[in-house]
């Protein structure tokens, strides 16, 4: 299996580190290959940034697909992949969507944990309602950090999570955490641990469904054929 992952960012300095997480959750048998936008944003934590990426993603996305079994759009805004699935003859997945959906299996109260301002919670929060899954998410909580500042300090970044994922377990009940920014893969593992609570990393949610969607021949977009 191959799958190809973008980062709709207007930059790469995140595609070998993302390549490296992106393996540590494939199979072995899984080819993953990680490219970015030629331009845009240098992130995606915004309305405009979001509009901005979209037309670009779908652009990456129709010249780079051929030879992948499958397309991850590597934000948990999931920017494009509602479109890509009406354009590409393969499974398109986000990291939102991919969360949510086993988070939904995993539990019945979900509390995602994100990153930056109230941008970021409120686009979080119209996801969810496209997704249909308004009654299954407690909260929608931030930490106080930005996505381009998470690796100066990850062991701080973990801790506020940490710290979050206490609250809605105590405030909400909430017995699943989703990681709401792909900028935060990789440490679902420490938070889980520290706290008990099932936690789900967005990248490694959306390798795994794609995965599955190629195993079981579960291609391309039905209202297309």
């Amino acid at each position: 299996m191959r799958i190809l992952v973008i980062n709709p960012v207007g930059h790469s300095t995140w595609d070998k580190q993302d390549e490296e997480i992106c393996k540590n959750f494939a199979s072995s048998e899984t080819e993953v290959k990680v490219v970015s936008l030629p331009r845009g944003p240098a992130s995606v934590e915004t309305p405009e940034a979001h509009a901005e990426v979209i037309p670009l993603v779908l652009d990456v996305a129709r010249r780079n697909h051929e030879g992948f079994d499958a397309v991850v759009v590597n934000c948990f805004l999931d920017p494009g992949v509602d479109l890509l699935k009406g354009v590409l003859s393969k499974p398109v997945v986000g990291p939102c969507e991919a969360s949510l959906s086993l988070a939904t299996i995993a539990g019945t109260r979900v509390s995602i944990i994100t990153v930056g301002g109230a941008d970021g919670d409120w686009m979080i929060e119209e996801r969810i309602k496209q997704l249909g899954l308004g009654d299954k998410v407690t909260s929608v909580r931030g930490i106080p950090v930005r996505v381009l500042d998470i690796d100066k300090d990850r062991a701080a970044v973990v801790n506020n999570l940490v710290r979050e994922a206490e609250k809605a377990k105590k405030e909400e009940k909430a017995d699943v955490i989703v990681l709401g920014c792909t900028g935060l893969a990789g440490l679902a593992e420490d938070v889980q641990r520290r706290t008990g609570v099932f936690t789900i990393d967005p990248t490694g949610a959306a390798i795994k469904v794609a995965e599955a969607l190629i195993k079981l021949k579960i291609t391309g977009f039905p209202y297309r054929r």
